[in-house]
């Protein structure tokens, strides 16, 4: 997995993305959407997704000017 910390227009919103997501890495993704507050339904939900190769998610939260996107596995890395 590899991480991308973005910080868009004057540092109005930021968005982490996380690219080539496995299983393995659900513990450190989880870590993140729980400190913007991402419902517990939500994730295991997301994770659910994630769990199949060539699939994703986004999660953004208003309140923290913060977006979670998570780009899972694909079939055909060419």
């Amino acid at each position: 997995m590899t991480a991308q910390y973005i910080q868009l227009g004057d540092r109005d919103w930021n968005v982490l993305v996380y690219y080539n997501v496995d299983k393995y890495d659900f513990v450190e993704i989880a870590d993140s959407l729980r400190q913007i507050d991402c419902p517990k339904d939500y994730m295991r939900k997301a994770f659910h997704t994630l769990r199949k190769k060539n699939t994703g998610f986004t999660f953004s939260n208003s309140d923290y000017r913060m977006s979670i996107v998570c780009i899972g596995e694909s079939t055909d890395i060419g």
